[in-house]
């Protein structure tokens, strides 16, 4: 089976088996055609495929007439950052996030590093179906440019985003796993101008991945092991492009992805009146709804990605909002799109302030018992598989990206079809270990029987 996603905010896939270079110049050109041969910032991770499909998507860019503002390797919310300080009309990133070496993908943004709306990636792919793309005369063609202060721009607006003053005389000891992705590009440069001091493990921008992509509990083993040893305060776990983040406490504990935006939401302070919205998406444990109703926040539910959450931030004025994979966006001047770096930042910020320990943070955390699980399936049946589940739904249904579904007993479950992977994804949560664990096991054979029409 060939594993390929083409959608309207761009593509991902595994290299030579469904990713392949035809593809990309065709949709990269269909990008460039609806840019109108404006400037473009082009930015990619670390994978040992990500140069090969830069040059290729440069190509396409240059030959649609556009110029090519060349990032090279960084994470994805750098390049959206760059877009915007430069006032470019699009950002183009090379990454697969959290999936390992083998795939790649490309994510398109708007005007000045946003988040594109549906309509408009629409748009995009209806360019991309008819294959009637711009091409420039050959004295028309897009230059292509190598920027080279895009490190340095993004880690000064993030510095001036905090009081690194108060972060330097902490003395925070601070491991972080890179991954050998681009936060390699990023980190070892802003611990310095934080002033913290720096346990690093794969930061190096080989590209050589030594653990999965997507920073779990299980992933972040390693880092998780040397905390106490080294005498770490926290530590952080990265994906190839940044986008998520997750928390390693200060006693060895590996918190997860999911962890991430609950400990950001409740660093938040409300002043006096203020009405604070959070957005989080369907798939979020009640951690975030408890933590909301304790400090009176606003929560919003909304579907699962980062364009479906930032266009529900915009919507509804929320200050932050995010996933169950540890992307956090923040309403605010660095970047607006997920950033793990900037998370990570304000969470070394709240540290320091208060002299909490991560142990602290991740100890004041409300308990819940969720669970998550993946069921292959083939693209082609997935959706009609998750109406049969829709079908038989035993409780209230809520339909927002997938189904969601509250039982009686207060447990609920979320089923979906993933946008990245030929999977259904399965989430729910339930009152005890022993219910949670049953409630899954009953969810994935309910889910097999819906893909093979049961």
């Amino acid at each position: 089976m060939r594993e390929l996603t083409v959608g309207p905010f761009g593509m991902r896939g595994r290299v030579d088996h469904g990713l392949d270079l035809r593809r990309v110049i065709d949709l990269v050109s269909a990008f460039g055609t609806w840019l109108e041969g404006a400037p473009v910032v082009v930015a990619r991770d670390t994978r040992p495929s990500s140069p090969m499909i830069a040059c290729a998507a440069i190509s396409a860019l240059s030959s649609a007439g556009c110029e090519v503002l060349d990032a090279g390797i960084c994470p994805t919310a750098t390049a959206q950052s760059e877009g915007r300080r430069r006032g470019a009309a699009g950002v183009l990133s090379i990454t697969a996030s959290h999936n390992d070496a083998s795939w790649n993908g490309i994510k398109f943004f708007g005007d000045a590093g946003r988040m594109l709306v549906r309509a408009e990636g629409s748009e995009i792919l209806d360019l991309w179906h008819q294959g009637e793309f711009i091409k420039a005369r050959h004295d028309r063609l897009g230059a292509i440019r190598l920027l080279d202060d895009v490190i340095e721009n993004y880690i000064e607006r993030i510095v001036a985003s905090v009081d690194w003053q108060v972060i330097a005389r902490a003395r925070l000891r601070i491991v972080i796993d890179a991954g050998n992705g681009a936060g390699a590009m990023v980190v070892p440069q802003l611990c310095h101008q934080l002033g913290v001091d720096l346990i690093p493990i794969s930061c190096e921008p080989s590209g050589v991945f030594p653990r999965l992509p997507d920073p779990t509990s299980r992933s972040l083993a390693q880092a998780a092991a040397i905390m106490r040893p080294v005498s770490a305060h926290v530590g952080f776990g990265f994906s190839s492009d940044c986008e998520r983040v997750s928390v390693i406490t200060d006693s060895g504990e590996a918190l997860g992805n999911r962890t991430t935006l609950p400990l950001v939401v409740d660093t938040i302070e409300k002043r006096r009146d203020e009405d604070v919205r959070v957005v989080a998406s369907v798939c979020c444990d009640s951690r975030v709804d408890k933590i909301c109703d304790r400090k009176g926040f606003s929560l919003i539910r909304g579907g699962v990605g980062i364009q479906t959450i930032v266009q529900r931030m915009l919507a509804d004025d929320a200050i932050v909002g995010g996933s169950a994979t540890g992307g956090v966006a923040f309403a605010s001047e660095t970047c607006f799109g997920f950033d793990g770096v900037v998370a990570m930042t304000k969470l070394i910020y709240h540290l320091a302030q208060t002299r909490a320990t991560a142990q602290d943070l991740a100890d004041a955390l409300p308990r819940v018992y969720a669970r998550r699980a993946k069921v292959a399936c083939s693209v082609s049946g997935a959706y009609s598989a998750v109406a049969r589940i829709r079908a038989s739904a035993d409780g209230r249904v809520t339909d927002l990206d997938g189904v969601r579904v509250e039982l009686s007993d207060g447990a609920w479950y979320h089923v979906r079809v993933s946008q990245t992977e030929p999977v259904i994804r399965i989430t729910c949560e339930a009152n005890s270990v022993e219910a949670a664990d049953e409630l899954l096991e009953r969810l994935k054979a309910k889910v097999a029987g819906a893909i093979h029409g049961a």
